[in-house]
């Protein structure tokens, strides 16, 4: 796996995590929010619970996963003709630097393993720095790999973009579609996003993205995401989430199966 192949499935991985954790670090801010900020989705996600709506929907979700602080993922993408499928235990965090995450991934029958932690991203992977771990500080990689890294870092943090996602949100839809999904019958939301809204996209980037991008969430009676799906800019995926709030240990592989890469990838 190549940096090229690398730095696509960084920046694939950071959307997905994006969508589950309700953030997005492209998402423009907004306090203003849009005419439709206090429409209702209508019926509340569980006997008590608080009803979802376009102005704290954001607010709910991540309160519910910083609550909860725990989660497993499972993922298939598929983008220019690749798929991704991955596998991981997440812990996010408010402070960045206290998320972390385990993740194993295969890339169109390619490989590769991802550790984040205390800061620091180690990847493995077939063909690369001899079968070692490839040690990556976030802030000492420039380039495409580091902003995807940067990205990533941001998105598994729920409320470093809170107010970026209620600002770019346009509408929340309760479709009444309901799925049992980890033991949980979870309902099924739209939430429509203001691409007007996306910071930084110019030329064939923006000219690539409708009006609107559509992300369907499968949210539990706990406010916890079970299922996104999404279909954005010829990107498909579908992450399902389980074991909300089970122990999750991720820990620096050891110290001599490691090689520093940062100046390899551009730092």
């Amino acid at each position: 796996m190549r940096t090229r192949t690398l730095t696509t499935a960084l920046a694939a991985l950071a959307l997905a995590l994006t969508a589950g954790c309700g953030s997005s670090a492209d998402v423009a801010a907004d306090d203003g929010g849009s005419s439709s900020a206090d429409s209702s989705a209508g019926g509340g996600a569980g006997d008590g619970a608080t009803v979802l709506t376009t102005s704290n929907f954001a607010d709910e979700i991540t309160g519910a996963q910083l609550k909860a602080q725990t989660t497993r993922l499972t993922m298939t993408m598929s983008m220019g003709g690749q798929t991704m499928k991955a596998e991981a235990d997440v812990k996010t965090a408010s402070d960045p630097l206290e998320s972390a995450m385990d993740m194993s991934m295969d890339m169109s029958g390619e490989s590769m393993k991802i550790i984040m932690v205390d800061g620091v991203i180690y990847t493995k992977a077939e063909g690369m720095t001899g079968g070692k771990w490839m040690k990556i500080g976030i802030d000492d990689v420039s380039g495409a790999v580091g902003g995807s890294f940067d990205q990533m870092r941001e998105s598994m943090d729920p409320t470093a973009s809170l107010e970026k996602l209620k600002g770019a949100m346009k509408d929340l839809k309760d479709t009444g579609e309901t799925e049992t999904i980890d033991g949980v019958e979870a309902k099924r939301y739209d939430a429509v996003l203001d691409t007007s809204k996306i910071a930084g996209l110019q030329g064939a980037a923006a000219a690539k993205l409708p009006d609107e991008i559509t992300y369907q969430y499968w949210v539990g009676p706990d406010q916890l995401p079970r299922k996104v799906v999404f279909d954005i800019a010829q990107i498909k995926s579908e992450i399902t989430f389980s074991d909300w709030g089970k122990k999750v240990e991720v820990t620096a592989p050891p110290a001599d199966q490691v090689t520093d890469a940062s100046s390899m990838l551009g730092g």
